[in-house]
């Protein structure tokens, strides 16, 4: 080590850190670090949504709660419907939470994508409290009304 004239002793002044004493778990997570950084990046320049008409605009509000929700069973099979949401924002996903009881989504949440207005799952027999929120790069709507769905 190298001291400069007149510095605190003790005080080297040429440190280096060679890249090649990196540990392979080092370098990993170095990796690691930089592909998170560019994936938050992306995400960011992602999160604006386009307007139908084209242009390209980041969204104001949450969009309004999906309409009228519906369904049928088939079997084991449970189809839902709904209404797309009025208002100005675009829907990017759906997702559906079912519980045990109302309120609660222990049974199972799931997303379908923004341009659909329909669900289907094969689900065992028992009563399920279903509601469908509408999601956008702002945030979540309220949910719909609830309603149970009960599979023989």
């Amino acid at each position: 080590m190298q001291e400069v004239p007149g510095s605190n002793p003790g005080i080297p002044t040429n440190l280096s850190f060679p890249l090649s004493s990196m540990n392979k778990n080092g370098v990993i997570a170095v990796v690691v670090v930089l592909a998170a950084v560019v994936l938050v990046g992306l995400w960011a320049v992602r999160s604006g949504q386009n307007r139908p008409a084209g242009g390209s605009f980041y969204c104001s509000a949450p969009p309004e709660a999906p309409g009228n929700p519906t369904f049928t069973v088939n079997g084991g099979v449970v189809t839902l419907n709904w209404s797309a949401p009025g208002g100005e924002e675009v829907v990017t996903t759906y997702v559906i939470e079912a519980g045990s009881q109302s309120g609660q989504n222990d049974q199972g949440t799931f997303v379908a994508p923004g341009t659909s207005t329909t669900f289907q799952r094969e689900a065992p027999a028992g009563s399920y409290f279903v509601r469908i929120f509408a999601r956008n790069a702002c945030g979540t709507s309220a949910a719909s009304p609830e309603f149970i769905v009960t599979v023989p």
